[in-house]
């Protein structure tokens, strides 16, 4: 293991690495969404598809299918979202109290954090301290003295591994695994993500075959598309029943 580094030298070269980032492509993309309940785990089948996300926005767009046939779409711009799920021709819409209802969604916000490097993780917030671990250095992120997000930076290769969100409690709201980072461009970008939300028993772990940084992505991307005769179900009034998708017969 190199020997230790001041926390600036680690802030340095996060930004080293990171680069300028402003937007993903890929349409090698698959995930895995495991949920637990009651005792049990259940877990999907791998599903293909593509992403896309927009910094500025932020925009998200996820298209997952198994077997060339469509299981859902998601599209979320700013605190907005919208769900299409073709088998029961629904579509689930909302903002953002009605993330807690779907836990297992990406929120653009979130991915907006994640990707845009130390700035948007709060480590060079004042209530932020670096502690020096076997395996990584431990940034404790706080805010009015309380625990608000854990980084691990791998002291090997100077990348983040893991960001813990934390709420007024205390207990960890979402966490975050990253790895398998390749070199994309000039800059080392992780390939394999996990999110894990433990109060809702959801995990969401999403891999990237090829993704393509920086390229311009059209704004209409990231809106609803039209379909006609498609029931909408508003979750910020109605609750999650209303989703003939989500109910378990």
């Amino acid at each position: 293991m190199p020997p230790p580094l001041s926390q600036a030298e680690v802030l340095h070269a996060l930004e080293t690495h990171s680069g300028s980032f402003r937007s993903l492509v890929d349409t090698d993309m698959s995930l895995v969404v495991t949920v637990s309940a009651d005792g049990g785990r259940e877990r999907t089948p791998t599903l293909t598809g593509h992403i896309a996300f927009d910094r500025e926005l932020p925009g998200l767009w996820i298209s997952a299918e198994k077997v060339g046939r469509q299981i859902f779409s998601l599209k979320a711009r700013g605190d907005s979202f919208w769900l299409a799920l073709p088998e029961t021709r629904e579509v689930a819409t909302g903002s953002s109290q009605a993330y807690g209802k779907i836990p297992y969604l990406v929120r653009p916000g979130e991915a907006q954090r994640l990707l845009t490097g130390i700035e948007g993780l709060g480590l060079r917030w004042p209530g932020t301290t670096m502690h020096v671990e076997d395996r990584h250095y431990r940034f404790d992120v706080e805010v009015l003295g309380g625990p608000y997000a854990q980084v691990l930076v791998d002291r090997r290769k100077l990348v983040v591994s893991a960001i813990r969100r934390y709420d007024a409690l205390g207990r960890i709201v979402t966490e975050v695994r990253l790895d398998d980072y390749r070199q994309v461009g000039r800059k080392l970008f992780a390939h394999r993500f996990s999110v894990t939300r433990p109060l809702s028993g959801t995990e969401v772990a999403l891999r990237l075959g090829g993704p393509k940084l920086n390229k311009p992505i059209p704004t209409e991307a990231f809106q609803p598309a039209e379909r006609p005769g498609w029931d909408i179900i508003d979750l910020d009034r109605q609750p999650l029943s209303a989703v003939r998708a989500f109910r378990k017969e």
